[in-house]
This record gives C-alpha cells, structure tokens and sequence, in this order.
C-alpha cells in the first residue's frame, strides 16, 4: 500500500505544467504579477534597433507556450505577421555581453519570494538550499567551450555541458536561483575537453571586455564546480534566502562546503549531503577511523520499520566541528549508504525525510527538459547558452507560481486561504511517498544495486515512468472499485 494515500500515478509529479496553461494570455498575467516592467530596468538601457528589451523578453518567454522550439520555427509559425522584428534581433540580445543575466534571474526569484512570503502553509516547515547539476546536451563540436561530459546515467561520454543549479524550497515549490555551465578537461592531456587539438580551434570564441557580465560566466565554466556552487551559496545569503538546510548529494559534499555553510553567522543553516570519500577520517571514541571503520565499530544496526532501512549513527568530529554520521541500507544485502549531517540533534527518519527534498530538484530538470525546452539551444556562442538558460529557469518561476496559485492557494488576500476542492499535496510530500513505495520495490525485486542511480533512471526514462504510472493507477482502479 502507498504511505501517501493521494500518490496515486508517478504522473503527479510531472503534471504541475499542463498545457491546458498555456493560454495566450498566460505570459502577460504572468508578467503583470512579477511587475515584469520594473524588473526589466535593470537593463533599461539594453536596446536592439529601437526594440524594447522588456517586448523581446516577453515574446522569448512565451515561445515553449506558442509550440515555437527555436526563433525560426516561431517567426515562420502562425504569428509570424504579428511579430514584426527579424530573427537577428532575438539573435542579438541572447548574444549581447552586457546584460546580467544572473541579475534578472535574482529579481525574479526575489520577486517571488516576495509574493509567497504571507503562506502560512510553508511557515513550519523546512526551507531548504539544493544543489545539483545535469548535462545539458549539444550536437556541435564548434560551440563555444563544448566538451565531452561523462554522463554517470548512461555510462558514457558524450557532447555537451555540465549545469549546475542551485534551487530554492520555500516548503512548498522549488525555484531555480542561480546557475553556471561547466566543460571538463578530462584526464587525456592529448585531447583536452576531449577533442583534439584541430577541433578545439574551429571552437567559435568570442572577444570579451575584461570584467564584463559576459566575462565572468566565461570564466565559470572552467571553474571548479565545488567553488562555483559556494559562490552561488554565499551570493544567496547575501541577496536575503536564508534557509535551515542545504542538501546535497555525493558529487559535492566535502570540508569546504561543510565550513561554507557552517559560516553563516546570521542564521543557523546545516547540511545534509551523502559521502562516498572512503579514505576521509573521522574522531570517534578519541581515534580517527574511516566511516567504514566506525560502521563496522557499531555493531549491529537498527531496523526501521516505516522505511524498510537498516541503519546506525555515530557523533564524530570532523575537522573539529562536531558532525553526525548517518549509515543506511536496503534490506540485509542492500549497499550502505553514508548521510553527513551537520543537524547532530536530527533523528534518521527526519533526515531521511529532509533530504529527500533533494528529488525535487531532479523534478525541475526533467521538467526543464522536456516541457520547457533546457539545452536545447545550438548556438555556437556561450553567451546564447546562458541567456537561454537564462530564460528558461525565468519560465519555470513563472509556471512555479501558477502552479501554486491554482492548485495550493487562492488569490483572494494575496495567496491567503488554501482552496479546499482543488488542494493537492505538496510536492516534497508526494516525492516522499513515491520514495518510499519505489524502495520497497527495489527491497523485493533487486538486492546489489544503487538505489540512487536507479532513482535517476527512473526520473529520466519516460517508458519507466509509464510503466510505474500504470501499476500505481491500476492501484488507485481497485481502490475506487472497492469503495
């Protein structure tokens, strides 16, 4: 039986974006919500042939909701007399290195911020900060700063960028906050980023102003993506987002993340990340072993019964900060799991329910993807690609909201009484239950496998989603029968 008695398709958690929104005049009320004018002076002085940027904006944002996938397929469409700018005009703004990208992002997400501040519904819970990243994949080895990216999904390499993304959950939605595009050197020093010497020159590469807006992205992408994601970290908590915890999965636990977040003096913010260092040492019982070490020193462990996971915990110290590690595994032959977590008064169930939290990030990708079009833009110019994404986290604000307005709340007040008949469960609560019923399954079906790895698949394979759709509906058909 589900835990969550309202999971009754894996399709819930992709419907918060159906196109029965997409109405023509979804953007413009979208828009008028955010004060999109106001937000738009920012770049106020940003004009293409005496277009507005706040009119090219606006029909940027609109194209996933026009069936339109690039600016030719849109200008050649059924609106094409009502837009009477060229192609070269959209072309010039997403190419444009002065305007700050990052900074309209900020604004909108602050914007919405605002709008939900008065929720009651989020007030006790959680808010949390979420990093991740995905590949964004590309068909031109001539982009700008491509490389080969190892996709762990798949197990092999392909031709495309790294985006790494920071979310923001209020309690109730995640919102996209900041971001950067990442290419890997790799490991072969004959073939950099994994093209040969005679491909990395036919690479388009633009002149930039030393300092510029276009600059500082530029330089992102060979950044390390730990000391990317701190940044974004640290330019949050000085733009205002205060949260309680950071999660995070194996990719970017590590000591100077842990310090990172520990530092903020401002508000107490913890962090729960899973680790996979092996040869990392903790203080334990005054001795410094490895978390496998202190594993097996715990004996025996725990079963919990509402999860199906065996588990035990140990108090360490971490580089003198205490820290609590949490081991967690599927069943008696299950693969352990090792959670760090800075919160050493947290009990396993109440970290195992705050970190799973984190799936809602791997929501906004898949939805990014396959309703809102993210990496599908092929420019040849960097600047394009950030500008595109750019967009696209902007239209995951925007149907964030509507999503939230229609199924959470009612506009009467500001957001200030809950609709009884069209309420649905939030989403961290529908993840948690989904959670544990495809972990239940994975106990019974599959005994050495990565729970973590096969959760990933599944959010990414649209046949398995079918699949797993159909027998949580096949449920849900008994159930009103036997009513």
């Amino acid at each position: 039986m589900l835990h969550c008695k309202d999971i009754n398709k894996i399709s819930e958690l992709k419907n918060g974006f159906t196109h029965r929104w997409l109405e023509p005049d979804f953007i413009s009320s979208s828009l008028k919500c955010f004060t999109f004018s106001n937000l738009c002076k920012v770049v106020s002085e940003v004009k293409i042939k005496g277009y507005r940027f706040e009119w090219i904006m606006t029909i940027l944002l609109s194209m996933p909701f026009l069936d339109a996938k690039t600016v030719n397929s849109m200008l050649n469409g059924c609106i094409q007399h009502q837009i009477v700018a060229g192609k070269d005009t959209f072309y010039r703004i997403k190419n444009n290195q002065s305007i700050c990208w990052r900074m309209l992002l900020w604004l909108f997400a602050a914007k919405h911020k605002a709008l939900t501040a008065n929720c009651l519904e989020s007030s006790d819970r959680p808010k949390c900060m979420i990093f991740d990243d995905t590949i964004l994949t590309k068909t031109g080895k001539n982009i700008e700063k491509v490389s080969r990216v190892f996709d762990h999904v798949t197990q092999r390499y392909v031709i495309g960028f790294k985006l790494l993304l920071m979310g923001y959950w209020d309690g109730v939605s995640f919102i996209p906050l900041d971001f950067s595009i990442h290419r890997e050197r790799g490991q072969n020093k004959e073939k950099p980023f994994g093209f040969k010497a005679k491909e990395l020159k036919k690479q388009h590469k633009t002149k930039r102003q030393s300092g510029s807006f276009s600059d500082e992205r530029a330089r992102e992408a060979d950044m390390s993506k730990i000391d990317s994601a701190i940044k974004m970290f640290r330019r949050a908590v000085s733009q205002g987002f205060m949260v309680d915890y950071v999660l995070m999965d194996s990719w970017f636990t590590c000591e100077a993340f842990v310090d990172a977040v520990l530092s903020v003096k401002k508000h107490t913010v913890h962090l729960i990340g899973m680790y996979k260092i092996a040869k990392t040492k903790f203080l334990y019982n005054d001795e410094l072993y490895t978390h496998k070490q202190i594993r097996n020193l715990k004996g025996k462990p725990k079963r919990c019964r509402k999860l199906g996971f065996y588990y035990t915990e140990a108090l360490v110290s971490f580089k003198g900060k205490p820290i609590k590690l949490f081991f967690s595994k599927q069943g008696k032959n299950g693969k352990w799991k090792v959670f760090l977590c800075t919160d050493i008064k947290l009990s396993f169930i109440k970290m195992i329910e705050i970190y799973q939290i984190r799936w809602t990030i791997e929501v906004a990708f898949k939805e990014g993807k396959q309703l809102l079009g993210l990496g599908r833009c092929q420019s040849n110019s960097f600047d394009a690609q950030i500008a595109d994404t750019t967009i696209t986290m902007i239209q995951h604000i925007l149907l964030t909201m509507r999503y939230r307005v229609e199924y959470y709340e009612s506009m009467v007040g500001l957001f200030s009484n809950v609709k009884e008949a069209a309420v649905k469960q939030r989403l961290d609560q529908r993840l948690w239950g989904l959670f544990i019923e495809l972990m239940q399954i994975i106990v019974v079906l599959f005994e050495d496998i990565d729970e973590q790895e096969l959760l990933e698949k599944i959010f990414q394979n649209e046949k398995v989603n079918q699949m797993v759709n159909h027998i949580l509906g096949s449920e849900s058909s008994q159930t009103e029968n036997a009513a």
